[in-house]
C-alpha cells in the first residue's frame, strides 16, 4: 500500500494492486492518518467480497488512467489538472457504473457558473471520457450509460486572425532579438508552439535548410523548410551562441600536432525560453496588437502561403493537418507558384519575392 500527495491536490492518494488489478485514487483525506485508515478499509472491503468489475469507483478509474497512461504523455500536467478538478467537483467515491449524464450536466453547470468557457468544459469531458474508455478497454469494466454527445457543447465559430504586413513589421520592431527569431520561425514554418519552442540544435540542418520534428501532433515526424529570412536569423543566432561557448582568452590550447581546434557543437534548445510568456505579452502589447494570440502566427503562415499561391494539398502537408478539410479553413485565392509553402509565407516578410537556391547561385 502506497500513499502519496500530488501537486495541485490537497488530498492523499493511494496506490496498490489486488488480484492482478491496479487501484489508484484519492482518499479525499488531507491528514495522512485518515488516508491510511480509508485506504486500509478499501483494501479490506475488496478482500472480503468477491471481485466484481462494477466495484471500481470513479476515483480508481481516474487514478489508474493517470498511472497507466497519462503520466507518460507530454500533456501529463494538463491531464492531472483535470483529474484534481473532477476530484473536487464530482462525487468520485461513487461506483463507475452509477455515473449518469445528469450528474455530468450538473458538473457542466457548475463550471459555467464559475465563468469557464465552453471549449474548456469540452476538454474536461474529453479527459473524463478518455479515462473511462481506458478502464473499459484495458481493464474490462462496464461502461456507464453516459450520453457524451449530449454533454458536448457546440464548438465556437472558427476564428481566423492573421497578421497584416504592417502588423508583422510592428511586432518585429517591438520584439527583442530572441523573440524576433521565434516570431519569424513561427510565421515561416507554421509549426505549433509546443513543437517549435522545443526544437534543439541537433534537429536543425542549416545546409539542407530543414528542421525535423521527431514527434509532432499525433506522434508523427514532421520536416519543415527553412526559408531565407529564418535562415539568416538562425545563422546569426548560431554564430553568437558559438562565440559565447568558446573558451576564454588565455585558456589552454590544443597540444601541438593535434591539428586544428575542436569545432564547437551546439547543443540544447534553439530558442531562448527565459520568461517567454511575459516577453511575448510585452511584445504584443508594445506592438499594439488587439485580439491576437501566439497560435495566430500559425494562421498567418497559412494565409500568407495561400495568398502566395500554395494549394491545399501542399499546405496540408506543410502544416501536418489530418485532412484537407482542416486546411481549407485557411483558404484564400492566389496565383500558382513553383516555390514551397515555406518560401511563400516567408516572402511576405519585407514584401520580397521568395528566393531559391538557383537564384542565390546566379546572384
Amino acid at each position: 500500500m502506497q500513499l502519496h500527495r500530488r501537486s495541485g491536490s490537497p488530498y492523499w492518494w493511494y496506490a496498490f494492486t489486488f488480484r492482478g488489478r491496479r487501484y489508484r485514487g484519492s482518499t479525499k483525506a488531507e491528514r495522512k492518518a485518515d488516508a491510511q485508515a480509508i485506504a486500509a478499509a478499501l483494501l479490506a472491503d475488496l478482500q472480503a467480497a468477491p471481485q466484481r468489475l462494477e466495484s471500481w469507483k470513479l476515483t480508481h478509474v481516474l487514478g489508474t488512467y493517470y498511472t497507466d497512461h497519462a503520466q507518460h504523455l507530454r500533456s501529463h500536467a494538463f491531464v492531472w489538472q483535470k483529474i484534481t478538478l473532477f476530484d473536487a467537483m464530482l462525487d468520485t467515491n461513487q461506483a463507475l457504473a452509477s455515473l449518469t449524464t445528469r450528474q455530468l450536466m450538473d458538473f457542466r453547470a457548475k463550471r459555467r457558473g464559475l465563468g469557464i468557457d465552453r471549449p474548456t468544459i469540452n476538454r474536461d469531458m474529453a479527459v473524463l471520457k478518455a479515462a473511462i474508455n481506458h478502464a473499459v478497454n484495458a481493464h474490462g469494466l462496464a461502461a456507464p450509460a453516459v450520453d457524451w454527445k449530449r454533454l458536448r457543447y457546440p464548438e465556437n465559430e472558427h476564428r481566423v486572425r492573421f497578421l497584416s504586413h504592417e502588423e508583422f513589421d510592428g511586432l518585429i520592431a517591438a520584439a527583442d532579438p530572441g523573440m524576433q527569431l521565434a516570431i519569424t520561425a513561427a510565421v515561416t514554418t507554421g509549426l505549433r508552439k509546443t513543437a517549435m519552442l522545443g526544437i534543439e540544435w541537433h534537429q536543425v540542418d542549416l545546409r539542407g535548410r530543414t528542421i525535423t520534428i521527431p514527434k509532432g501532433k499525433g506522434r508523427k515526424p514532421q520536416v519543415v523548410g527553412i526559408a531565407t529570412p529564418l535562415l539568416k536569423l538562425l545563422k546569426e543566432h548560431r554564430a553568437s551562441q558559438t562565440a559565447a561557448s568558446k573558451p576564454a582568452t588565455g585558456a589552454a590550447k590544443p597540444a601541438s600536432g593535434t591539428g586544428t581546434a575542436k569545432v564547437v557543437q551546439l547543443r540544447g534548445p534553439v530558442f531562448d525560453l527565459t520568461n517567454f510568456r511575459k516577453r511575448w505579452e510585452k511584445t504584443r502589447t508594445d506592438a499594439g496588437l488587439v485580439d491576437f494570440h501566439w497560435h495566430d502566427l500559425r494562421h498567418t503562415f497559412a494565409t500568407w502561403a495561400r495568398q502566395g499561391g500554395a494549394d491545399l494539398l501542399e499546405l496540408q502537408k506543410a502544416m501536418a493537418h489530418s485532412s484537407v478539410a482542416v486546411t481549407a479553413r485557411y483558404m484564400h485565392i492566389g496565383a500558382e507558384e513553383t516555390v514551397t509553402a515555406f518560401d511563400r509565407a516567408a516572402a511576405a516578410i519585407g514584401k520580397a519575392a521568395p528566393e531559391t537556391d538557383n537564384e542565390e547561385q546566379t546572384a
